[in-house]
């Protein structure tokens, strides 16, 4: 039903984002990459605007049209700004879509002092991978010296199943020693293949082939293409430059993507290694929110207890081993956007954050300095997040 707002009696949410204290809550038709609620960053969806708004508060609406459909169960009021507003939950096609970011830390034999019982680690990150019945799901660090090494070849077969693949080749005459670490799996026949290394890079990191890759599947009818990327780590400053360039040459890809191929909704995954809760998170949004046009997940549904989950923690065991035992950050992200058409929505309908350990009591122990002994499968959780697709008239 299409309803053109003045005040309406809506719907109250049972979970409240923290930093919305007060009883106005701001939303409007475009997405935002990381909306607060607040007048200078509202919120695209009628469900995340329920949840960031205090009980009984006002939900401000901005002009334009939102294709949602939702559920109004308890008193809220909202009121429509100067102009039309309308959420429109009509829709001539819709379908799920589950999309997931996982960095799995499998380093291959040739880096002999990096290895962590990476073939039994993939060979139980595998079946929670299947378990999730994913659409799609962009994995970083499946690392490999060449393709026909046996320590790619074990990983990849580990975590595929079932899912269709595309894995980062390795550049020769990029001067790198290793490939992209880059696997993305998918539910649907994949096409469109494309692969990017970064232009700058610092240290250990460009020993790397760092980048993103890139590519397409239909589902139901709706094209949909998927950028994985694994961005430079480390937190000096020349680091932070050189991520910020490499996040602007990823947002420039996505915004040429999009021009070209205009009915595709876009989808962003990756170890961004910036921390939702840090101020360089402002300067990702200016590169994928402000020139790639996404938004982030997380942000944009605070309905999830997950909300505030860190994706690199302190307690991850496998993390402490290697000397970081004290920041729990954000660092991985699900980035979305609709069609450059307008025909086709995307709308955010949940996000989680799972933490995969050994469930049979055992440990995985290191000999290799650094030395030490942990049940979790990989140094970072695992992000999902569910999604509606709307086709619409725009």
């Amino acid at each position: 039903m299409s309803r053109t707002l003045t005040t309406i009696a809506a719907v109250s949410a049972t979970l409240a984002l923290a930093t919305v204290a007060n009883a106005q809550t701001y939303l409007r038709a475009v997405p935002w990459f990381n909306p607060s609620g607040l007048a200078a960053a509202p919120f695209s969806n009628v469900r995340a605007a329920q949840c960031a708004s205090s009980a009984g508060g006002t939900v401000i609406v901005r002009p334009g049209t939102i294709f949602e459909s939702v559920t109004l169960d308890q008193p809220r009021t909202y009121t429509a700004t100067t102009g039309a507003a309308t959420i429109d939950g009509r829709a001539t096609a819709t379908t799920t879509l589950r999309v997931g970011s996982y960095n799995v830390r499998l380093w291959p034999g040739f880096f002999a002092a990096q290895t962590f019982a990476d073939q039994a680690r993939a060979d139980l990150i595998g079946p929670r991978l299947q378990a999730e019945n994913c659409d799609v799901i962009g994995l970083q660090e499946v690392w490999d010296y060449r393709l026909d090494s046996p320590d790619a070849s074990g990983f990849i077969n580990a975590l595929r199943g079932n899912y269709w693949y595309y894995y980062g080749d390795f550049f020769g005459d990029a001067g790198n020693s290793n490939n992209s670490g880059l696997l993305t799996l998918t539910r649907n026949q994949p096409s469109a293949f494309s692969q990017a290394s970064f232009t700058e890079c610092d240290g250990f990191d460009c020993l790397a082939n760092k980048g993103f890759i890139r590519l397409s599947f239909v589902k139901d009818g709706f094209n949909v293409t998927v950028f994985n990327t694994h961005t430079q780590a480390g937190s000096s400053s020349e680091n932070q430059t050189t991520r910020q360039d490499q996040l602007n040459e990823l947002a420039l890809a996505v915004n040429i993507w999009r021009a070209v191929n205009p009915s595709h909704v876009v989808f962003v995954v990756g170890d961004f290694n910036v921390d939702g809760n840090n101020v360089e998170f402002i300067n990702m949004a200016n590169a994928m929110g402000g020139v790639a046009a996404t938004a982030d997940a997380r942000t944009n549904f605070p309905c999830s207890p997950d909300f505030s989950d860190c994706t690199s923690c302190a307690s991850n065991t496998i993390k402490q081993i290697f000397g970081d035992d004290t920041n729990s950050t954000i660092l991985d992200h699900i980035l979305y956007v609709g069609s450059a058409d307008g025909t086709v929505k995307v709308v955010p309908t949940a996000y989680e954050v799972k933490q995969y350990r050994r469930t049979d009591g055992g440990q995985w122990c290191r000999n290799t300095a650094p030395t030490g002994c942990g049940n979790d499968l990989s140094d970072h959780e695992a992000v999902y997040a569910n999604f509606q697709l709307r086709r619409v008239t725009p």
